[in-house]
């Protein structure tokens, strides 16, 4: 942990402002997939002419060449196809000669995939181990994918804790001294599992503050291959994310609807609420406007509330939406950037969200028959309970 420095003015010596600073190790990971199955994937155009200071291994087919970019360098690739089988060379460590890769499976979109274990250098000159991805599909046959199968991982101790973490190169480029580039994932709540769901309340940018425990940090810097990170406490007003997950509680609100009432969903409490995120442009969300029309007239009786959270680009989009698609059940206009879709973390629609009468979240991303019987066992659960408590 480091303090802030010291000042000379005139003859008085000022300490200035304390800006805590916390730095922590990272080790290599591989294995992304215990963390996150999404990928941002990188492509390179493959030609037929081959390229200069490379020792080419001998082909028995059409060959493609080309380079996978990563770090400082650049790393010679080559696919030799013949009538019954391709096969991918690799320089795994820029050494000039490149290394035959096994495919490990064909992908259900008839992709051949490969996982490639690089030794990857920097400016420096240092070098650290990469795992790829690399697929290749015979639809695009002259286009080579890769995305990275490797993060960093460790503990950093921040205030009065000490909080599990894991940096990933989110662009596959082979850095993580881009912030705008990576993704932090902290393990705030302390249950020993980093949650890396784009709607996580642990995932945040590289280049985002968070908050945490009420304490806003901000990561300033990390070693280009990963290994330190340096984390500065930050006067930045930034709330907390809250827990988007099934049994916590659902962040909570305030808003004018379309009639401008006023909504508030603490004010809810004791009706089982339903939220439809949705927009007039998403094919899927108009479908499902029926499912809630039968929902508001099924459950109505039963003290449950949907409520639509419309994201639609302007209000006018919204208000042709309600005539033409005669939705009766209310609704908030929100916008593509509104308040309560930055507080939901809403990456893609329709989103639903089921609240209990306690205001904790019970079902999420529910749609058709799936949200409706959902919505029934809650409330069969609440009668049972009560009969139970009449009985007694």
């Amino acid at each position: 942990m480091i303090r802030g420095c010291v000042v000379l003015v005139g003859l008085f010596c000022l300490v200035a402002p304390a800006t805590l600073s916390y730095e922590a190790n990272l080790s290599y990971a591989e294995g992304i997939a215990t963390l996150t199955g999404s990928c941002f994937i990188q492509g390179i155009k493959l030609e037929t002419d081959p390229l200069d200071g490379v020792e080419w291994p001998k082909a028995d087919g059409a060959t493609l060449y080309g380079e996978l970019r990563l770090a400082q360098g650049r790393h010679a690739a080559m696919l030799d196809r013949t009538a019954d089988r391709v096969e991918l060379y690799v320089d795994t460590n820029r050494s000039g000669v490149l290394t035959p890769i096994e495919w490990e499976r064909m992908l259900i979109d008839r992709s051949l995939l490969a996982s490639v274990s690089m030794e990857i250098g920097f400016d420096d000159g240092t070098t650290a181990p990469y795992r790829l991805f690399v697929m290749w599909n015979p639809f695009t046959p002259t286009v080579l994918t890769y995305c990275r199968d490797t993060y960093r991982e460790g503990v950093i101790d921040l205030g009065a804790r000490t909080y599990d973490l894991a940096i990933i190169d989110e662009d596959t480029d082979g850095r993580y001294d881009r912030l705008d580039g990576g993704v932090l994932l902290i393990d705030s709540d302390g249950d020993g599992e980093l949650l890396a769901s784009s709607d996580s309340h642990e995932r945040f940018r590289l280049d985002e503050p968070f908050n945490l425990g009420g304490t806003v940090y901000r990561v300033v810097s990390l070693t280009p291959h990963g290994s330190r990170i340096r984390v500065e406490e930050s006067d930045e007003d930034v709330l907390p994310k809250p827990p988007l997950l099934v049994g916590f509680a659902a962040p909570d609100f305030e808003a004018l609807d379309a009639s401008g009432a006023p909504w508030s969903s603490a004010g809810l409490r004791g009706s089982v609420v339903v939220l439809d995120f949705w927009a007039a442009w998403c094919g899927p969300c108009l479908a499902e406007l029926p499912t809630f029309a039968a929902i508001v007239e099924e459950f109505d009786d039963a003290g449950v509330v949907v409520l639509g959270i419309n994201l639609d680009r302007s209000l006018a989009e919204f208000e042709e939406a309600m005539a033409e698609h005669g939705i009766g059940y209310p609704q908030i206009y929100d916008g593509p950037d509104g308040p309560i879709n930055t507080l939901y973390r809403i990456e893609g629609i329709p989103m639903t969200y089921v609240i209990d009468r306690d205001g904790i979240i019970r079902g999420r991303g529910l749609r058709g028959r799936a949200l409706r019987d959902a919505i029934e066992a809650l409330t069969r659960a609440e009668e049972d309970k009560s009969g139970d408590s009449e009985d007694t």
